[in-house]
């Protein structure tokens, strides 16, 4: 069975969730939350640094910033989206991912149409933060693929959601420069009126996307999100709640129904002491019925863990756990490294190469291959994470993802170094290249690090989803200030020293706990 796919994916019985990635079919109800997960976030993106690709030169000019003034406004914008993060994770696990994202869409949509209203410093910095509010799409992109896809193509599927959502930071370096020369050259607007205009353009989008995932796609594959823990008997170790309707593959024969009167085992006897027999004999005590053509596949009725109800007492624990710690610190480092790098790459390059006759827009066409190698990259550390966790032998497969992840965080730090020290006698081939290499290994530890997530305690997987994405933006928020308060080479070779630092560190920890461990269940193994 390959990890894709054109028409409806294989799924797992028990959960509904597809094993394959239809990766371009968003007919099929997997495909069409995958679609809008990683096109929500694209927008999201879009529309988070729609202002950086006109603020090297035009806002700046039109409101009279100083270059400090830039990079606050940077922070700021850094800020909303790490308090939205850490807060849209309990609303997922609470409201489900298909609420939240559009609640955030909306929000987001009605400070990004005022842009226009900005006249000064401060207005600016208000309607950064709350333009911000749009990079939190993140949480419920990344939940809702989880709910979505079993354990073999999570990491997929997460990757490529995330992958191509970030690419809208570069996309808006294309989209917002040509819009605002658009405007000023056929429109014959002024340039004070031009820059307001072009923030049309990703309202319309925000808005857009929000409608799309409100009224096109569904909570879960099983239902409801509301109906969720009703439908977990027949996923988890309890007698079913409610009857369920059965999942099939739809390419095979493969079925599992719930809530049947008189369970059913493939065998009326099954021998207890058989893994066939134990299996059969464990779907009878959930009030399953298993057939052997799932048995067959591998599909047996493990432990599969359910979102709960998030409360304080049951969740800080498990936020402040070494795996929750060995998730956040290195993500800090590469999304968070990867906001901060983004926010002043068109900057420097419109700085250091100013003599060789650089425009705005040239500057920002060249910064955006930072973010469009998401498309690729990030896309790659999910996979290469699955491919690698499929390859171990049973019981090896975490900690070969969780080796993968810090590698790449580690290979993240050394290019970073070479960019501080080397960059400022470099042309703009050695730069640009440089940079470019580094976002390899940057956006594949991205993708990685969200292929392990589901693995660490994933009845809280939206708030974990959450608490590491708001790492990724406190990071950036701290690699900025390091920016603001040295140059662009300094700021840049520091957060290269922080990534081998932490990649050292984290390596100690174990992937899960030894609890979890213990405990058991479909996702620690």
């Amino acid at each position: 069975m390959g990890r894709f796919c054109l028409r409806s994916p294989q799924l797992n019985p028990l959960s509904g969730k597809a094993q394959q990635l239809p990766i371009i079919n968003p007919f099929d109800r997997h495909g069409r939350v995958f679609f809008a997960s990683w096109m929500s976030f694209m927008i999201s993106f879009f529309a988070w640094y729609a202002f950086p690709p006109l603020l090297a030169r035009t806002i700046r000019a039109d409101l009279r910033l100083t270059p400090e003034q830039v990079l606050n406004s940077n922070i700021v914008a850094l800020i909303a989206g790490f308090l939205m993060r850490v807060g849209v994770g309990p609303l997922c696990d609470q409201f489900g991912p298909r609420r939240v994202m559009t609640g955030i869409l909306v929000c987001a949509a009605i400070p990004c149409g005022m842009a226009g209203l900005i006249r000064n410093v401060a207005g600016l910095y208000a309607i950064r933060f709350f333009v911000g509010l749009a990079g939190a799409t993140f949480v419920p992109a990344m939940a809702w693929c989880s709910s979505w896809y079993d354990r073999n193509a999570v990491g997929t599927a997460n990757g490529f959601a995330a992958g191509w959502g970030n690419a809208g930071a570069g996309v808006t370096y294309f989209v917002m420069p040509a819009a605002f020369d658009s405007l000023v050259t056929n429109m014959d607007l002024t340039p004070h009126v031009a820059w307001r205009v072009a923030f049309i353009v990703p309202t319309i989008m925000l808005l857009s996307a929000a409608a799309f995932a409100f009224f096109l796609c569904e909570d879960l594959p099983t239902g409801k999100w509301s109906e969720r823990h009703l439908i977990a008997g027949a996923i988890v170790d309890e007698p079913a709640a409610a009857p369920v309707a059965s999942s099939s593959d739809s390419g095979s024969d493969i079925e599992v129904k719930t809530g049947a009167s008189t369970p059913t085992p493939p065998a009326a006897n099954p021998d207890k002491t058989s893994e066939k027999g134990r299996a059969a004999a464990m779907a009878a005590a959930q009030g399953q019925t298993i057939s052997t053509e799932a048995y067959e596949a591998g599909i047996a009725p493990t432990r599969m863990e359910v979102v709960q109800k998030p409360t304080l007492r049951g969740t800080l624990p498990l936020l402040l756990a070494p795996q929750t710690v060995m998730l956040a610190l290195p993500y800090a480092c590469s999304f968070g490294g990867e906001l901060a790098v983004n926010s002043i790459l068109s900057s420097w390059y419109l700085k250091h190469f100013a003599h060789l006759g650089w425009t705005q827009t040239h500057a920002g066409r060249v910064a955006a291959i930072f973010g469009l190698l998401n498309v690729v990259t990030r896309p790659a550390g999910g996979f290469l994470a699955d491919w690698i966790y499929g390859k171990m032998p049973a019981g090896r497969g975490l900690f070969a993802k969780k080796t993968w992840y810090m590698f790449l965080i580690f290979m993240q730090g050394i290019f970073l170094l070479a960019i501080g020290f080397a960059g400022p006698s470099l042309g703009p081939v050695g730069l640009v290249g440089l940079v470019c290499a580094m976002a390899v290994f940057m956006d594949a530890a991205n993708g990685a690090a969200y292929s392990l997530l589901p693995h660490v305690r994933p009845e809280i997987n939206g708030i974990l989803s959450g608490f590491v994405g708001g790492s990724g933006n406190l990071g950036g928020i701290f690699w900025s200030v390091g920016y603001r308060f040295t140059n662009y080479a300094q700021g840049t070779w520091i957060i290269g020293v922080g990534s081998i630092a932490v990649a050292v560190i984290c390596m100690t920890i174990p992937p899960i706990s030894r609890s979890q461990r213990l405990a058991g269940g479909y996702m620690s193994t």
